[in-house]
């Protein structure tokens, strides 16, 4: 006797039988023991969902002679010629292999027949989506207004492919994907039903990989089993479907988190010399990254993931290492090679370039980008910890004791009637930075700024300096090394802020203009510099008492 694949043989008799699809199956037993059948049904999912199975079991429960709530006896005579096929009233028809005009021709020629033997006349069509846009109008006028002993039972996983015509002529019944656990506890069954030994972890890695799919899940156990063991591991699992494990996947990306380019290329060693699917395994890379967002995002993961305790607790610890912007940056990043590596000439080099290059934070972006990236997250970093304002000060201090440009600056404060200019106290030096005064004040606004929560504008402007220009224009000068920064504020909202803040320091409207050192020397010569008295730099002291405040920081 011939071996009969496990999908097969345990496909479900009755409804209740069916996985997870209550919503059909609550509806087409009503139709059944009312007698209010329609004419065509149309039966959409995802592979692997129960379509094919419930258009068999409503197929029998309809012709049966002695049916039981709803459900086929599977013992009368009419059951057991439909379940063998040896009843030619219900046919099933691959509409991807019978798909031209002819063929739907040919079940229009037939349907004006009276079934032979059962009450009805059935035609099962699956993948009916894939029928040619001449069958399809072939099928219109029949689906439409066929003779009262035939059925019709359309089945496809991609109902937009069908035309809107077909879909008003059927009533329609999405089936969802199968849960993990109902796979799961599937899988158990019909493994102790053929004395078999499966581990819950074994069981649970079936019922992911088989992404919503029952009948994948059985294929996969069928492949388990074939190996000739009575106990089905987590291990055994892996080495029959040609996966890798988690560990290995989180050993990446710890080489990932570290930078560790020799970790990453010895693992992909490891990776092609075990004969491991190089394609599936950049799919599970994805898809672990995609847990470590939700362990980012998520106040309780365990209850999204579908992970045992061991790995979801090593999964928050990994998720803590990358900022939810870098997760989503390499989740994109990887989606985008997934296609490339599947036609490249040698898989195992490029996903060795691959994975170096998301693991030195190029992201997709250029070198230079990587590095302005780099300086930005730095930046961050200080912000956070309060420190990057007060280490200028301290440079600035610096830099005056050692005379920087032959110019001490002087802050420009507001005098007791209101009103104040910008005024320049220079000498003649061999720096031209010394034709223009640079503004302490600068300093208190950046202040401004932190306990403002603009802490996205303030990281942008934390190296940068103001001179001014005249009387009523301030220059926010980039220094050479962050000069591709400037684009970043010259939003009108930022320069709104900006000039809000050094008028009210000021106490005088102020134009802000954004400018480069090199701009900044190009008009030097045409500046001409006045003097005026200068006043105490309070910088230092209002920072000191500042920077320990509580920030409310604004999402900009």
């Amino acid at each position: 006797m011939s071996y009969t694949a496990l999908y097969r043989k345990w496909r479900p008799l009755v409804f209740e039988d069916v996985v997870e699809q209550e919503h059909v199956v609550k509806t087409i037993k009503n139709t059944v023991m009312s007698g209010r059948i329609g004419h065509a049904y149309l039966f959409c999912g995802t592979r692997g969902t129960g379509k094919t199975t419930m258009a068999k079991i409503f197929a029998r429960a309809i012709n049966c002679l002695n049916p039981k709530d709803g459900n086929p006896c599977n013992e009368c005579e009419i059951c057991k010629g439909i379940l063998s096929d040896s009843i030619l009233d219900v046919v099933e028809i691959d509409a991807a292999s019978n798909n031209s005009v002819d063929n739907v021709r040919e079940i229009r020629d037939e349907v004006v027949y009276a079934p032979s033997q059962a009450k009805y006349k059935v035609y099962i069509i699956d993948e009916v989506h894939m029928l040619s846009s001449g069958a399809f109008n072939a099928l219109l006028k029949t689906l439409e207004e066929p003779p009262e002993h035939v059925k019709f039972i359309l089945a496809t996983t991609d109902p937009h492919k069908l035309p809107a015509t077909i879909l008003s002529r059927c009533q329609r019944f999405d089936f969802k994907k199968i849960t993990p656990s109902s796979i799961a506890q599937r899988v158990k069954m019909v493994a102790n039903a053929t004395d078999i030994q499966i581990e819950e972890e074994a069981a649970l890695l079936i019922a992911r990989l088989a992404d919503g799919a029952l009948r994948d899940a059985l294929s996969i156990l069928d492949q388990c089993i074939a190996v000739g063991d009575k106990i089905i591991t987590h291990q055994k699992v892996l080495d029959a479907v040609g996966i890798v494990s988690d560990d290995f996947i989180a050993e990446i990306v710890d080489s990932i988190k570290d930078r560790n380019t020799e970790g990453l290329v010895n693992g992909v060693e490891r990776l092609s010399s075990s004969g491991r699917d190089i394609l599936r395994f950049a799919s599970d890379l994805v898809m672990y990254f995609r847990n470590l967002l939700m362990c980012k995002l998520s106040n309780k993961p365990n209850d999204i993931l579908d992970v045992s305790k061991q790995y979801l607790d090593r999964m928050m610890l990994q998720a803590e290492a990358f900022s939810k912007d870098q997760i989503i940056g390499i989740i994109k990043e990887l989606s985008s090679f997934e296609p490339q590596l599947k036609y490249a000439l040698n898989q195992r080099v490029f996903l060795e370039v691959m994975l170096i290059s998301i693991s030195i934070g190029n992201y997709g972006q250029s070198a230079d980008n990587s590095d302005l990236v780099d300086r930005i997250s730095d930046l961050e970093n200080k912000i956070r910890n309060g420190a990057f304002l007060s280490n200028s000060v301290s440079s600035a201090n610096t830099e005056q004791q050692k005379g920087y440009g032959g110019n001490s600056f002087d802050t420009v404060k507001p005098n007791q009637k209101g009103n104040s200019a910008l005024h320049a106290e220079g000498t003649s030096t061999k720096s031209k930075s010394a034709d223009y005064s640079q503004l302490e004040v600068w300093g208190e606004v950046l202040l401004e700024l932190k306990s403002r929560g603009r802490m996205r504008l303030l990281t942008y402007l934390a190296e940068t300096k103001a001179v001014a220009a005249d009387e009523s224009t301030v220059m926010v000068v980039f220094p050479e090394n962050v000069c591709s920064l400037k684009s970043c504020v010259t939003k009108p909202e930022d320069i709104q802020i900006l000039e809000e803040l050094l008028s009210e320091k000021l106490s005088q409207q102020i134009r802000v203009k954004v400018v480069d050192e090199e701009t900044l020397e190009s008009l030097l010569p045409f500046k001409a510099s006045t003097k005026k008295d200068t006043q105490k730099d309070e910088l230092i002291e209002f920072s000191g008492s500042k920077l320990n405040e509580h920030l409310d920081i604004i999402d900009e």
